[in-house]
C-alpha cells in the first residue's frame, strides 16, 4: 500500500470517529486530505467516488466497524461513520506466561527491517502496566541464525495482496529457478521461515524456505491482485515441507572441549585426534546449518559434505566483512 493510500486511509478513520453523526460522503469529500476535487467536475467527482469506495472496501476488510446510515435531522444523502466502543481495543492483560510469549515472539523479529515495528508494540504494552520483559528473563530465546531479508517484502506483498518473483534455490536445483507466487502468510517452523502461497507457473499450492532465497523478493503487479483462500495453515504447510526433506549427513571437527552444541547434537563422536573429535550429525537445511556451524568460529571446521563446507566458509566471509 502506497503511503499516501496509507495516510489518506488513517485521516479518513480519524474523521469517522470525530463525530458521532454520520458524515457525508460530500462532507468527506471537503475534510479528509486525498480526497480534494471539484465537485461540478464530472470526472473528477466520479474519480473520487471510485477511490472512496476502493477505501470503504479496505477498511471494512482489515476490520474497522464502518457503520452506513441517514441522520434524518441534518442530511438526507448517506453518510457513514465508526461508533468508538465497537472501534476500541478492550484493555489489555496478560497472565505471566502470555506475556513471556509476546516477549519471546519481539526477541526473534532481530531484522533491522522490523525492529522499529517491534520496539513500537512493546513501548504500547508497557503503557498499559504490562511489562513483558520483566517476564522473559527465564524464557531465553536464540536469534533466528542467517540472513531473512526476503520476510520484509513478502510480509508487504501479502498485506497488499500483491504476487512477487524471486530466484529459488531448491533442495535439488543446482541453480537458483525463478518463481512466481501469490503469497498467502509467512511462519516459522523449527526456527526457519516459509512462505506458502500459489505457484502462477506451476498452478499450484507450493511452500518456499526463506533461506532459500539467494536474492531479492521483487513485489510484481497491481494491488489487491487475489485473495487468501479461507483457512489457510501456513504452518502446518511449513512442518509437512521439512517432514519431506531429505537429510544430509554432516562430519565435522571440534576442537578439544569446546563446541558443547555440536556435541549434544551429534550421533557419533569419534575417533578422537590430537587437533580434535570428529563428529557427525544428520541435517535438512544447508544454509541454516551453515549459519550456525559458523557461530563456533574456530572451534569447529566442517569436514564434509562439500556443499556445507561451502556454505560454511561463505558465512565466516561475511561475517569477517561486516566486522571490518
Amino acid at each position: 500500500m502506497s503511503n499516501d493510500r496509507t495516510e489518506r486511509l488513517v485521516n479518513l478513520v480519524l474523521c469517522l470517529l470525530s463525530s458521532r453523526r454520520f458524515q457525508t460522503a460530500s462532507k468527506i469529500a471537503r475534510t479528509v486530505p486525498g480526497y480534494e476535487h471539484d465537485p461540478e467536475d464530472k470526472r473528477a467527482h466520479e474519480a473520487f467516488q471510485r477511490k472512496f469506495e476502493r477505501d470503504k472496501a479496505e477498511l471494512r476488510r482489515i476490520g474497522v466497524p464502518l457503520q452506513s446510515g441517514v441522520d434524518p435531522y441534518f442530511d438526507t444523502e448517506p453518510g457513514y461513520r465508526i461508533a468508538r466502543s465497537d472501534f476500541e481495543l478492550p484493555q489489555i492483560e496478560f497472565t505471566d506466561a502470555e506475556a513471556a510469549a509476546v516477549a519471546a515472539a519481539a526477541r526473534l523479529w532481530h531484522q533491522p527491517e522490523l525492529q522499529s515495528g517491534t520496539a513500537q508494540a512493546l513501548r504500547k504494552l508497557r503503557a498499559a502496566g504490562i511489562d513483558v520483559e520483566s517476564h522473559a528473563a527465564a524464557f531465553p530465546v536464540k536469534a533466528l541464525p542467517g540472513t531473512e531479508a526476503a520476510l520484509s517484502p513478502l510480509l508487504e506483498a501479502i498485506a497488499s495482496r500483491r504476487a512477487v518473483a524471486f530466484d529459488y534455490l531448491g533442495a535439488r536445483d543446482e541453480t537458483a529457478q525463478r518463481r512466481r507466487l501469490q503469497p498467502w502468510g509467512c511462519a516459522a517452523w523449527r526456527g526457519r521461515w516459509y512462505v506458502a502461497g500459489y505457484d502462477l507457473d506451476r498452478a499450484a499450492q507450493r511452500v518456499f524456505r526463506l533461506t532459500r532465497i539467494p536474492g531479492k523478493v521483487r513485489l510484481v503487479g497491481p494491488e489487491d491482485a487475489y485473495t487468501i483462500p479461507e483457512g489457510v495453515d501456513v504452518l502446518a504447510f511449513a512442518s509437512e515441507a521439512e517432514a519431506h526433506q531429505t537429510p544430509s549427513r554432516a562430519k565435522v571437527l571440534v576442537r578439544p572441549r569446546a563446541a558443547w552444541g555440536v556435541r549434544r547434537r551429534a550421533d557419533q563422536i569419534g575417533p578422537r585426534r590430537s587437533d580434535g573429535d570428529e563428529v557427525c550429525f544428520t541435517y535438512t537445511d544447508t544454509p541454516f546449518t551453515a549459519s550456525w556451524l559458523a557461530s563456533f568460529g574456530a572451534d569447529v571446521l566442517v569436514l564434509e559434505p562439500p556443499e556445507l563446507v561451502k556454505e560454511t566458509i561463505a558465512c565466516l566471509q561475511n561475517l569477517a566483512e561486516d566486522r571490518r
